[in-house]
């Protein structure tokens, strides 16, 4: 072994003695470049060298006040966290009633502005938190600790037929993805207020399905609508599909890229599309370096194969989301559609998170997620407006939250609860889509 390991001093903390003023300053410094960086790059693309040279340190200064980037990291999580724990803590009395309603709503008007205020840090946990990392406990773990303080809120308020860490999930959940919508530009310019409003009924109905008609009608809403959805032009992508990969191929070959395809989606939701490598892929399809570039360019020629199915996949889901009646006392259709939507996103999770949170500058990638996530949104907005309803109700504003249920419930449901089967989970969101959106419809 060499004598010429490089022995690396204790990380000086936050509140250590040796640090000093200055020392803080720099500490401080290298926290706020980091999150500059995430936001720019993203946390996989930003490197423990990069933010040196931004914060105009050295790479052994940085060192000295952290063990690595992953440790940055969680010293943001903690600070934004610490924002949203303050918050739960000045949540008043919820319930039935005007006074529980418009607490609830001044809650959501004050999520949104820790949201805003730590966007950046927001946006980078969802997509750490989706992969295997080695902070991914430390955000599950925040999480599963704040879903109890919320819980416990929801417990004293006696929240009706659910349980209150269930019920405190399904909010956090909402609460989160709806905001990430909003900073993505995802909500179709939807006024934020209406947004919240909508949002605020949801829940309430949610937990206090009951509420009488008139408590749901004195929470004030802004005056003016979001205009219906409109699809985007849909974006040509000849040649893109596995079946014209494989037009004029033998069936081995055709059989190979099939199998490339499929190992390439089932890596990206692993680890992601930025930490997934081309050997990754090779090795999980079980073929060699070369067989790869003999049918793919590169691994981003790999992911529009992958979008392009996605995408394909999304339009019959919407297809049949739009001839489904939800609303109906038999929900064996619904509970079908669930599992086959939830079996879509395990398979194309990580090439969906590569264009909705704005990791590519490809306008193919882009251009085709977002024709794909309009299309499934008119299919939630139409059935949604199948009935009609005793309370003010933005047709697009609900169908973001529908979007959110579906998107990051599941997920939210494994990290608490690893071993949720799906059927569990089916229960909730029926129970979740009954309650929150047609439990007051006529």
């Amino acid at each position: 072994m060499s004598d010429n390991t490089i022995t690396r001093r204790a990380s000086y903390g936050p509140s250590s003695p040796e640090v000093g003023r200055r020392g803080a300053d720099t500490r401080r410094k290298i926290v706020d470049v980091s999150l500059r960086l995430f936001a720019e790059q993203g946390f996989f693309n930003t490197s423990v060298d990069a933010i040196a040279k931004a914060a105009d340190v050295s790479r052994a200064t940085l060192y000295q006040y952290f063990p690595g980037k992953d440790e940055i990291f969680v010293e943001l999580l903690n600070e934004c966290g610490a924002a949203l724990i303050r918050v739960s803590r000045r949540i008043g009395e919820l319930g039935p009633t005007e006074i529980g309603l418009d607490n609830l709503h001044w809650w959501l008007g004050e999520w949104s502005w820790v949201f805003e205020k730590y966007r950046t840090m927001f946006v980078q946990w969802a997509v750490v938190a989706s992969v295997d990392t080695e902070v991914r406990p430390e955000v599950i773990g925040f999480i599963n600790e704040y879903n109890k303080r919320l819980a416990a809120r929801l417990e004293a308020a006696e929240v009706e037929e659910l349980d209150p860490v269930t019920a405190a999930t399904v909010v956090s959940a909402l609460v989160h993805r709806l905001n990430l919508f909003q900073y993505t530009d995802r909500t179709y310019e939807a006024d934020p207020e209406v947004l919240i409003s909508n949002l605020s009924i949801f829940l309430e109905l949610l937990i206090f399905p009951k509420t009488p008609d008139r408590v749901l009608e004195s929470l004030s809403h802004p005056t003016t609508g979001t205009p219906p959805i409109e699809l985007p032009p849909k974006p040509a992508a000849p040649g893109l599909s596995v079946a014209e990969r494989s037009s004029g191929l033998s069936k081995r070959a055709a059989a190979t890229i099939r199998s490339l395809v499929d190992a390439g989606a089932a890596q990206f939701a692993a680890k992601g599309y930025f930490r997934t490598s081309v050997d990754d892929i090779v090795a999980e399809a079980g073929f060699a370096r070369g067989t790869f570039y003999k049918y793919f360019s590169e691994k981003q020629d790999l992911l529009l194969v992958v979008t392009t199915e996605s995408s394909a996949k999304a339009l019959e889901l919407a297809d049949r989301m739009s001839r489904l009646q939800i609303a109906a006392d038999d929900d064996i259709d619904l509970r079908t559609w669930l599992h086959d939507f939830m079996a879509y996103m395990r398979k194309y999770s990580g090439s969906i998170d590569v264009w909705t949170e704005h990791m590519t500058d490809d306008h193919l990638v882009r251009a085709t997620g977002a024709y794909a996530q309009a299309s499934m949104d008119r299919a939630l907005e139409a059935a949604l407006t199948s009935v009609t309803r005793t309370y003010p109700f933005d047709p697009v504003a609900n169908a973001l939250i529908f979007r959110a249920l579906l998107t990051r419930l599941p997920e939210a449901l494994r990290e608490m609860s690893p071993e949720a089967g799906d059927d569990a989970i089916v229960d909730l969101l029926v129970a979740c889509i009954k309650r929150g959106f047609f439990s007051h419809s006529i």
